[in-house]
C-alpha cells in the first residue's frame, strides 16, 4: 500500500535566539533540539489518505477555496471547444483532483505505463486542499495532459488522465527575483504585489526554477516565525537531503521579523511581509506558476 512521504516547509525552526526562515545560520545547530525543529509542521506518514486535519484555509475575509474562485476560471465545454485565437502568455491550465482520486498516478506518455514515483502524494493534498497540479502541455479537450510533479528531485513532469480533474485556467503568477531579494505578484501583465524578501542563504539556497502553489496552510496561534500564512510549492531544497525526517519542501511565507527582510538567511523558504502573504492566500490561487530565478 502506497504511504506519503512526510513533508516540512524548511526553515520552520524554533531556537532559543531567533525564529522561522529568518534565523541566522550561524547560530549552533547543537543548540536545536530534534523537537524544536519543524514545531507544529509535521505530517506524520500513513498508510491511508490522510483526512484533511490542517487549519482550514480561511484567510482575513472569506475562505481560500472562494478567494479563487475569483482567480480561477473554470473551463465549460463551449470554452474549450471555442477558438482560442492568438496564444495568452500568461495562460496556465490547472487541474485540480476529483473527490474519486485518491493517489497522484501518472503515466510516462499518454496510454503508457505507470510512472514510478518516490512516495505518495495524496488526495486532499498532505497541508490540506485538494491535489492541484500545473500543467505544462495540452488543451482542456484532450485526453491527457502533461504537468509538472511535486516530488524530488525538482521539475519533473508526467500524464494525468484529464476526465480524472477539474480543469480551470489563471493568469496570476509569482516571480522570486533571488538576486534583488524581491518577490513580485501579477495578474496577466498587471503586477499587484511586491515584497522584500528573505531568501536562502549560501550553503542552502533557495532552488532556481519554475514551480507551482501547490497547497496553502494556514499558520497556528504559536508560528509566529512563518507570519499568517505558507504558500506551498511544488519545489524542494536541493541540498538538503531531509528536514527533521520528511521532505524539505519550499514554501514563500510571513515573518515575524521583517527587519531581516532582503537577507540571505534561510534554509531555503522565501519569507515576505506578513499584509503581502496575507494577500497571496486570497489571491495567487493553487496551481498558479512562481518562477524563481537569481
Amino acid at each position: 500500500m502506497r504511504r506519503p512521504r512526510r513533508l516540512l516547509l524548511i526553515g520552520a525552526v524554533v531556537t532559543s535566539l531567533v525564529t522561522g526562515c529568518g534565523e541566522d545560520l550561524d547560530a549552533t545547530a547543537a543548540n536545536r533540539s530534534t523537537e524544536e525543529i519543524g514545531l507544529g509542521l509535521e505530517i506524520e506518514t500513513s498508510s491511508t489518505v490522510p483526512a484533511t486535519t490542517a487549519p482550514s484555509v480561511a484567510p482575513m475575509t472569506g475562505a481560500v477555496d472562494d478567494a479563487d474562485d475569483d482567480e480561477v476560471e473554470p473551463l465549460s465545454e463551449a470554452t474549450a471547444s471555442t477558438d482560442p485565437g492568438p496564444p495568452d502568455p500568461h495562460r496556465t491550465l490547472v487541474a485540480t483532483a476529483k473527490d474519486h482520486v485518491r493517489w497522484l498516478e501518472v503515466r510516462t506518455e499518454p496510454n503508457g505505463p505507470n510512472a514510478p514515483l518516490p512516495y505518495g502524494m495524496p488526495n486532499p493534498h498532505q497541508f490540506g486542499g485538494p491535489l492541484t497540479l500545473m500543467v505544462v502541455e495540452g488543451e482542456a479537450n484532450d485526453d491527457w495532459l502533461r504537468v509538472q510533479l511535486p516530488v524530488r528531485p525538482n521539475g519533473q513532469t508526467g500524464w494525468i488522465r484529464s476526465a480524472d480533474y477539474d480543469l480551470s485556467e489563471t493568469r496570476h503568477h509569482a516571480e522570486v527575483d533571488l538576486a534583488s531579494g524581491r518577490v513580485t505578484v501579477f495578474d496577466g501583465d498587471d503586477q499587484i504585489a511586491e515584497s522584500a524578501a528573505a531568501i536562502g542563504a549560501a550553503e542552502t539556497p533557495t532552488p532556481v526554477g519554475t514551480f507551482f502553489v501547490s497547497a496553502k496552510r494556514e499558520s497556528a496561534i504559536e508560528e509566529t516565525w512563518l507570519g499568517p500564512w505558507a504558500i506551498v510549492l511544488s519545489g524542494y531544497s536541493e541540498v538538503l537531503e531531509s528536514f527533521s525526517g520528511g521532505e524539505p519542501v519550499i514554501a514563500i511565507h510571513g515573518t515575524d521579523q521583517p527587519d531581516l527582510l532582503g537577507g540571505a538567511i534561510t534554509y531555503g523558504c522565501v519569507r515576505v511581509e506578513n499584509d503581502v502573504i496575507e494577500f497571496l492566500a486570497q489571491h495567487l490561487p493553487l496551481g498558479a506558476p512562481v518562477t524563481i530565478t537569481t
